[in-house]
């Protein structure tokens, strides 16, 4: 190991190991290109915007939080669980960061990265444009929302409800579906909402504004 892969060590507290110091390295001295998120395939580092932080939930006992970022080829979901939720302490939304030693898989709501045991994130001053590609974006009056049911993930409960907004029939999980409870015969707006088995989601990354 050389002294220049120590010092990047030494200068993340040795949070990163050999090979993700050496990338950060080779990529700040030009010598890597960072894929984009739609060829992101694998393991990856890579820069994207924060375009919506999620609610921390819990799943099997462990915290999680679902975050959608995105870049100029378009959008996907960065799963952070325990520890590395802490990563996003000083990030916001429209902040653009460096995903580092990440791993990509099919996640519930398609393309997921994953921070990897070593991986974290690091915001970065950087001009990025984004594609707000796989996500749905509406507005309508919320007509009425059936009663809330409950069913288990990894032994850990989860609610959902069935409303329909502007017409259409929608799914509601866990602290959404109080939001649209409040709102209901006003007009909404819903952002980040996922469309998953011909239903539409609004889920703990999604936005719900009432007009």
């Amino acid at each position: 190991m050389n002294d220049e892969i120590i010092d990047e060590i030494k200068h993340f507290d040795g949070l990163i190991d050999e090979e993700a110091a050496s990338l950060l390295i080779r990529e700040r001295k030009g010598e890597l290109n960072l894929p984009k998120i739609e060829e992101a395939d694998g393991d990856v580092s890579l820069y994207a915007v924060i375009c919506s932080i999620g609610e921390v939930e819990k799943i099997s006992g462990k915290k999680v939080v679902n975050t959608v970022i995105c870049d100029e080829t378009g959008c996907c979901i960065l799963k952070l669980w325990e520890e590395k939720i802490s990563n996003l302490q000083n990030a916001s939304e429209g902040d653009t960061i460096k995903i580092i030693d990440a791993y990509t898989r099919d996640g519930y709501y398609g393309k997921e990265i994953n921070i990897g045991r070593n991986g974290r994130i690091e915001k970065v001053e950087r001009e990025m444009i984004c594609k707000k590609n796989n996500f749905i974006f509406m507005e309508g009056i919320v007509e009425k929302i059936e009663p809330t049911r409950v069913f288990f993930i990894g032994g850990s409960e989860r609610f959902v409800a069935s409303a329909i907004i502007d017409g259409k029939n929608v799914k509601l999980f866990n602290e959404k579906i109080k939001e649209i409870m409040k709102a209901v015969g006003k007009k909404v707006e819903i952002e980040w909402a996922c469309m998953k088995n011909g239903e539409i989601h609004i889920t703990s990354f999604s936005k719900i504004k009432v007009k």
